[in-house]
């Protein structure tokens, strides 16, 4: 054998070592992000139960408005430039990461400090009652503290180390429901309920920051020598990502703050209900996009073929999910929200139900909204993003005042089936990659749910079979058909899944 057949043997070993690394670290890193966040939101869950049954319902509609608010504050803390600077962190020049990474910290600080300010600026110059104002003060300051963890969080998604984040973040959310107990215990009132998501802010802040010293070595560590450095390229970078991911965090919860002003916070605290179940759905679907952001980052433009390899692999897992969320929820919201929170709850059961699809729906366009991140094709993004925003407000401006929190949910499922339908034409237009919209996988897995959970309801409703059995049912049905009809992605997961088990 010659010199040059062995320098291209070791080569191509090399390159599959490689291959065989990263993925064994997306697979563990998609699968710590969707244990940790489906854990996390459990005793987030849990907790919400607790602080619903102990409060009046003004009260927990009051609770509910105000982490809504705060919600949105994501508009100002963010801006897109974690999206931005993602790619930059993985260079090999320690400087620049070095400097880049303290720069973005303190960014991301002072974007928390100006979202606390604004989100109590709302909450007094709209006129709302002096206890609303203070519980957004107190609140507000889990915004100042989780928005330079997020930043830490940027530079372990930069490594694909992402366990140990979920580890602590699984920590914080058990120390916050143990308070939670401990508050319902002594003293049951609506600010002292505030108090342990402020803790669980404090823990996992500190865990993230201790962990960065063994997250890069000594040259590549954060360093706050030049705060402002970076600032004003992050941000024109971050822009059209910024007006882009302000105006869907906008749409996806304007609902809240439109239901409490065309009605009541005791309607307010029905619908947040919903909420609890459909930001679960979010947060495992959404989970997937985190690592596979990374991993597109890196694949493109230089290798197209394993950019859309990799993107149509997470809208098939985040596409199989969602569908479970409906499959499991939808014959089993009322009993699951009568069971759970009371029977004073039970007439939110429908809303929810939409809220779980409408989060379905979400998670899938973040999924692909990721990849035009990742291939920086986010022009045309804030416009479609302020379209749907548009169509939100108007249809909930209808909707609301006629069936109250039923209206505000269809034109929440409404706006995203337009958003995932106009975000997927965006990726076929700007990318020019062949068949990178998967349209017909995702038409596939919605007719897939849609038949099980109608035909699950059915069972529940009018033939009065127990929802558990139904569920567990229909949730075998469901995966099985979803496996045979998406047999290449299926057999994508089960090849990483061997390569973690092999390695």
């Amino acid at each position: 054998m010659s010199t040059v057949d062995q320098s291209s043997g070791v080569q191509r070993r090399e390159r599959r070592k490689g291959v065989g690394t990263e993925n064994r670290r997306l697979f563990s890193s998609s699968t710590a992000m969707i244990l940790g966040r489906l854990i996390t939101a459990v005793f987030g869950w849990a907790g919400s139960v607790i602080i619903a049954r102990t409060l009046t319902g003004d009260d927990w509609g009051r609770y509910s408005f105000v982490f809504a608010l705060l919600g949105i504050m994501e508009v100002v803390t963010d801006l897109g430039v974690g999206r931005v600077v993602l790619a930059r962190l993985t260079s090999d020049k320690p400087e620049e990461v070095s400097r880049l990474a303290g720069s973005f910290i303190m960014l991301r600080t002072a974007l928390g400090i100006l979202g606390y300010l604004i989100a109590l600026g709302y909450a007094y110059f709209a006129g709302l009652a002096p206890l609303v104002v203070a519980a957004a003060g107190l609140a507000g300051t889990t915004v100042a503290l989780a928005t330079p963890a997020n930043a830490l969080f940027v530079l372990y998604q930069s490594k694909l180390r992402l366990t140990y984040v979920a580890v602590w973040d699984i920590i914080g959310q058990a120390v916050q429901f143990l308070l939670i107990v401990a508050v319902a215990a002594v003293h049951p009132a609506l600010l002292a309920f505030i108090i342990p998501a402020i803790v669980r802010e404090i823990v996992v802040f500190a865990a993230r920051a201790a962990g960065v010293p063994k997250l890069f070595t000594p040259e590549f560590r954060p360093s706050f020598r030049a705060v402002t450095a970076y600032w004003g390229e992050m941000l024109r970078e971050a822009l059209p990502i910024s007006v882009g991911f302000a105006l869907f965090t906008l749409l996806e919860r304007i609902d809240m703050l439109m239901l409490q002003q065309l009605g009541t916070y005791e309607a307010v605290g029905v619908y947040a209900i919903g909420y609890k179940f459909s930001d679960l759905m979010g947060l495992i679907v959404s989970a997937l996009a985190v690592p596979f952001t990374t991993v597109l980052i890196k694949t493109w433009p230089e290798q197209p073929g394993v950019f859309r390899a990799r993107l149509h692999q997470a809208v098939a897992v985040a596409a199989l999910l969602g569908g479970l969320g409906a499959v499991v929820f939808w014959p089993s919201a009322e009993a699951l929200i009568s069971l759970l929170y009371g029977t004073q709850f039970a007439g939110g059961a429908a809303a929810a139900a939409l809220l779980v699809v409408g989060s379905a729906l979400s998670g899938l366009t973040f999924v692909v909204v990721s990849a035009l991140v990742a291939a920086r094709k986010l022009r045309v993004f804030p416009w479609i993003a302020a379209a749907g925003l548009l169509l939100n407000v108007g249809l909930n401006l209808v909707l609301i005042p006629l069936w109250s929190i039923d209206g505000a949910a269809i034109a929440t499922v409404a706006t995203e089936v337009v958003m995932l339908a106009a975000m997927l034409l965006l990726l076929r237009g700007s990318l020019g990659i062949p068949g990178v919209s998967p349209w017909g996988l995702l038409i596939r897995q919605a007719l897939v749910a849609t038949a099980v959970a109608a035909s699950a309801v059915l069972l529940v409703s009018e033939v009065g079979i127990p929802w558990p059995v139904v569920v567990l049912v229909a949730v075998t049905v469901h995966v099985t058909v979803s496996a045979l009809t998406e047999r290449r992605a299926s057999a994508a997961v089960l090849t990483q899944v061997r390569s973690i088990l092999g390695g």
